[in-house]
């Protein structure tokens, strides 16, 4: 039984198109649908508004799966997406319905068809606790000097894919880019999970996705994203855990710390700003991501997502 995977940047309308694909393929042809989330921050409890994790609505209309499985203490990477996301997708084709991946997580994507990855690289956690006491710009000086290629293939802030490049240098005593396929063999890498999965990449015109990306920050904003942030730091969540590195909360976390704590004195207009920009820059990366997935893919621009929409629909 065939999957379907709906990717794209951030604020591409990937969540939208899902569900209104899921009521299609229930309304019209009686088919049960499941969607699976593909989002490296969904993952955790708590951090709700800043991920755009479905609100409680919309995860009642349809099962939803891989969201609010950890806390913030929870170790969670790629691989251990893709062992979870593929026992998912078994138990909802066992039960004869459609698993609908989605999510902006290339990475996870990746990892759950299996493409471009050796496999049981080795982990260290006593390891990994020394390096996390290490800032980030020395963790990024250790593996340019260790790992050139591996370095200039990730962002400068990026502390969780540099903590374990450089974990990975040191356990393996060479490059961690030497045990990663490069881009040409992804492309081409055929596995079983991806020849079994029909995927949508929704691309829209950069203009209509920096306005939608603009248009989010100032919804999260209002909805409480600081309060959230104030309530999971008070809750114990330290500054550095993993998922606060993520856009939106991390810059929320050293905006309240300026502030002394009060969210009453965080520069709004100032905060939109910096989690706007970060944001651009990420879809930036995600979008570059995508469409290097490979040509077995259907690109979709916005205007087309109707027309897309109806066409799985029929396809199924």
């Amino acid at each position: 039984m065939m999957s379907i995977a709906v990717t794209g940047a951030t604020a591409s309308g990937k969540s939208d198109f899902v569900l209104q694909l899921a009521r299609c393929l229930r309304d019209e042809r009686r088919v049960k649908s499941e969607i699976v989330s593909c989002d490296s921050v969904q993952v955790y409890r708590g951090f709700n508004i800043g991920s755009a994790k479905p609100v409680a609505t919309e995860q009642a209309e349809f099962p939803h799966h891989l969201i609010d499985i950890l806390t913030w203490h929870g170790e969670f990477d790629a691989g251990s997406y893709a062992v979870l996301a593929r026992e998912v997708v078994e138990q909802i084709q066992s039960r004869g319905a459609l698993p609908i991946i989605v999510g902006g997580t290339g990475l996870y994507l990746r990892a759950f068809f299996g493409q471009g990855f050796a496999e049981n690289l080795p982990k260290d956690t006593a390891l990994r606790q020394e390096l996390n006491a290490i800032a980030t710009d020395r963790l990024l000086s250790e593996l340019r000097a260790v790992d050139p290629i591996r370095a200039g293939q990730l962002h400068g802030n990026d502390r969780v894919r540099i903590l374990r490049a450089v974990e990975l240098c040191r356990l393996t005593a060479g490059p961690v880019s030497s045990q990663l396929k490069d881009h040409g063999q992804v492309r081409t890498c055929k596995t079983q999970a991806r020849e079994q999965t029909h995927v949508m990449f929704l691309n829209p015109e950069r203009p209509i996705l920096h306005e939608r990306i603009a248009g989010r920050v100032k919804a999260m904003l209002a909805a409480g994203l600081l309060e959230e942030v104030q309530g999971l730091l008070d809750s114990g969540c330290p500054p550095n855990a993993k998922p606060m590195q993520a856009i939106g909360y991390r810059e929320s976390v050293a905006a309240l710390k300026a502030s002394g704590g009060r969210i009453d004195g965080v520069d709004l207009a100032k905060l939109t700003e910096q989690i706007t920009i970060a944001t651009r820059q990420y879809a930036k990366r995600q979008t570059t991501w995508f469409k290097g997935a490979g040509p077995d893919q259907t690109v979709v621009q916005m205007v087309d997502y109707k027309s897309a929409i109806a066409g799985l629909c029929a396809m199924r």
